[in-house]
């Protein structure tokens, strides 16, 4: 996926002394402008620490445990700028806070670059950067951009610099995104695929079903998912009917993490090509709507509500489900698998973007639930690499990888 271009870059960097102490450090913080988006970057000493992301009003509070403050604060006093208010460094007894002021509407994106021992935190106005949250987290492939050459401040220390007294060990934060702080061994993804049985969904126009690439690119994906340590379950493992409703069931029922059900898109255009990522809500995309009602089916068995009804469940659902992280959970899959096909087969695949829908397989779950789709079986071109095998592939490591960074907590994204 290509990255937005940087279109100016000021850069302020607050660097002191590095203390030689067993716990993090927050050692400097710069800001960079990338077209409609800042970026802020916050390096450690040593590695960089866990974070646990919370709003409060229009502020962004990144916790970091038993990690030490090092920096002024205000380190970037007089280089921030809308939509960014102000940037905050505060030290606790168990260990820091950065709080990132923003006005108006705000989509963030924030990463922890383990190979670089920085936090990434990115903001743009609402809409502003589509894709906001790729060039965190796909920091690690090859065909990314090198980073812009910026001008730097750099504010040296004083001849005696502060010292910061040792903060008692203490533990560590709830990680962002994850309630009970679980070894990645200990998660359960529910892998949805598609359709099945008497209800074949799409067709391309070679005659290859949904139902059939659903279940190819599902098995791939939990493969993909195990090698990574994450445990997986299938709703269904060979070509057999499920309603709509018993497939969150069955991932209620498993107490699953998180619930990730595999499509394949058609579209009256057949030149339209990409990769979509959908989460629960309404929405009044008129595409979105006729994708969804395709997707809920309305033939006897599929148990799927009429609209009044669904919109009485996603009203209800807006104020109780954890939307928050599976609109984190899709941009992570829509901008990874992306990047992985990019990289992996040289060419540039279509990120359509997360968005909200109305999909019935999703209501009801416990859990972050997302929709994936995967590809356009009304392309012949697209429909053909979605039979190949290595393409089933990189699309599985694709969002195997976005699930892991999810419970290790790398990786966040949302808006204010």
């Amino acid at each position: 996926m290509a990255l937005a271009v940087a279109t100016a870059t000021i850069c302020a960097t607050v660097i002191v002394a590095r203390a030689s102490v067993p716990a993090p450090v927050l050692t400097s913080a710069r800001i960079e402008h990338r077209g409609p988006t800042l970026e802020l970057h916050f390096g450690f000493s040593g590695s960089a620490p866990r974070f646990h992301l919370s709003t409060h009003g229009s502020e962004l509070w990144i916790e970091l445990g038993r990690t030490r403050v090092a920096i002024p604060p205000r380190p970037l006093f007089g280089y921030e700028s809308a939509p960014i208010m102000s940037v905050r460094a505060i030290q606790s007894d168990s260990g820091s806070r950065i709080v990132v002021e923003v006005t108006g509407g705000t989509d963030y994106a924030i990463a922890r670059l383990r190979d670089r021992n920085e936090i990434v935190l990115r903001v743009a106005a609402t809409g502003a950067d589509p894709n906001i949250a790729a060039p965190i987290i796909v920091h690690n492939t090859p065909r990314r951009p090198a980073p812009p050459v910026a001008r730097q401040v750099v504010y040296a220390p004083a001849e005696n610099p502060r010292s910061v007294p040792p903060i008692p060990p203490a533990a560590p934060v709830p990680v962002a995104l994850n309630e009970d702080n679980r070894q990645p061994g200990h998660f359960l993804v529910m892998i949805d695929p598609g359709h099945g049985g008497y209800d074949p969904g799409t067709e391309s126009s070679a005659g290859t079903a949904e139902k059939t690439l659903a279940l190819q690119i599902a098995t791939r994906l939990k493969a993909a998912l195990e090698a990574r340590g994450i445990r997986a379950e299938m709703t269904r493992s060979s070509d057999v009917f499920i309603s709509l409703a018993e497939r969150t069931r069955i991932a209620n029922s498993a107490s699953a993490d998180l619930f990730v059900s595999i499509h394949l898109n058609s579209s009256p255009n057949t030149e339209t090509t990409g990769i979509e990522v959908y989460y629960l809500n309404n929405t009044t995309d008129r595409a979105t709507i006729r994708l969804a009602r395709m997707e809920n089916g309305g033939g006897d068995g599929y148990g799927a509500p009429d609209a009044s009804n669904l919109n009485y469940i996603l009203t209800d659902l807006r104020q109780n489900y954890k939307a928050s992280e599976a609109a984190s959970l899709a941009k992570m899959i829509d901008a990874q698998t992306v990047a992985d096909l990019d990289s992996g087969l040289g060419m540039n695949v279509n990120a359509l973007g997360a968005k909200m829908g109305p999909f019935y397989v999703l209501v009801g779950a416990h859990m972050p639930a997302v929709l994936v789709e995967c590809g356009f079986m009304s392309n012949p071109a697209e429909a053909a690499r979605l039979e190949s095998p290595s393409y089933q592939d990189l699309l599985a490591r694709g969002i195997a990888t976005s699930v892991a960074d999810y419970f290790d907590a790398d990786m966040a994204a949302g808006n204010l």
